[in-house]
């Protein structure tokens, strides 16, 4: 990809070179304005050296960037002064503005211009342009969103799916965010096979509706999943698995729901902190402790978004409020995945998980009919 400075138009942009890992950024729709968005890609530069090509309103850009004095580093930027907003219809605004920061930042991508996209923006609009702009992966579906979910100590986080991609599912797609969410797992911590659990009402095998029961029967029979049968909300953050797989209506309100606990967590805390002097004074002696666990344990800016997985190209979508530190990760955790291969090694597995159900298949109807 040409150098292009932020004083160039987006006209000089040129199909990127191998090697060149380029994030395309859509610097609006976030809650904050793109000032915070432009600032976490300066510092993903900055710091790790990953470039980004911003998408948005150019003469405001490149006032920001200036303002940071980030000239040099050799930013693109992509003229849009369109977006999609959070109250708008997902698919029917991706179909009316194609000229939107969003649309124009998956497109960057699917062109060869930039490696992976990442956006603050409305999750359906996200999901919409992904579809139709990306395509789905062959085999897949549905796609799914995985998340992060803190555990106790210093082990690894687990990951849960779908948090909001489908608001119901049936039981292959279940069997599918499994594969993809075992494959993120393994792409974010390096841990072979991990742990998959179900999320369901109850651990014993009747519990669940038809459709958990059907997947935990199939993902039982599929060697490349480690299916470890059901879990409980109370264990999505205990160590009993590593990847949580549910339909995304009930993953929507269960990361929603963990998110209103610590936010009670801690306001309580703060309420307390006024009543009376001693409070005060045990509050002050545990700062420290309390600033470790909030700020490093439950804040979601650390692990950056979350990305959308089916897609046949990288898409990450972040919190709306999402800050600089927030999209500074998300533009890490891009680079990551994509030098790891992850959406390739996505493509392969779901493939050969097909390839295993069609084989079940023709099993099951040459014994069924020999039977008969």
């Amino acid at each position: 990809m040409t150098q292009a400075s932020s004083t160039q138009p987006s006209s000089t942009m040129t199909v990127k070179g191998e090697g060149d890992c380029r994030i395309a950024v859509d610097t609006l729709g976030g809650d904050h304005g793109h000032g915070p968005i432009i600032e976490g890609a300066v510092q993903a530069c900055k710091d790790f050296g990953i470039k980004s090509v911003l998408v948005g309103p150019e003469d405001e850009l490149k006032s920001v960037i200036s303002s940071l004095g980030a000239q040099s580093l050799g930013l693109d930027i992509v003229h849009s002064a369109e977006f999609i907003g959070m109250d708008e219809s997902p698919a029917r605004a991706v179909r009316r503005k194609p000229d939107a920061s969003m649309c124009k930042a998956f497109r960057l991508v699917k062109e060869g211009r930039a490696s992976a996209m990442i956006s603050t923006g409305n999750t359906g609009a996200m999901m919409a342009a992904g579809r139709v702009i990306y395509g789905f992966l062959p085999g897949i579906e549905r796609p799914a969103i995985a998340s992060i979910i803190p555990v106790v100590g210093d082990g690894n986080p687990n990951v849960l799916l779908d948090i909001g991609a489908n608001v119901d599912s049936h039981a292959h797609n279940l069997t599918q965010f499994a594969v993809m969410g075992s494959i993120y797992y393994t792409t974010l911590f390096g841990v072979e096979k991990p742990r998959v659990g179900l999320l369901s009402n109850g651990t014993e095998p009747v519990k669940g509706n038809d459709v958990i029961r059907a997947a935990a029967v199939e993902m039982g029979s599929m060697s490349m999943i480690n299916y470890c049968g059901f879990v409980e909300g109370r264990d999505i953050a205990s160590d009993k698995v590593d990847v949580i797989v549910c339909d995304g209506f009930i993953g929507n309100i269960v990361l929603k729901s963990l998110e209103g606990c610590v936010r009670l967590i801690a306001d309580q805390l703060r309420l307390e902190a006024t009543q009376g002097v001693i409070n005060q004074i045990g509050m002050g002696l545990s700062r420290d402790v309390f600033r470790k666990v909030f700020r490093e344990k439950f804040d979601h800016t650390a692990h950056g978004g979350a990305p959308l997985l089916g897609l046949r190209n990288l898409a990450v979508v972040l919190h709306g409020a999402s800050g600089a530190r927030s999209v500074k990760s998300a533009i890490a955790a891009a680079k990551n995945f994509i030098d790891k291969g992850m959406t390739t090694k996505i493509s392969s597995e779901i493939c050969r998980l097909e390839e295993s159900v069609e084989e079940g298949s023709e099993v099951s109807l040459l014994v069924g009919g020999n039977g008969a």
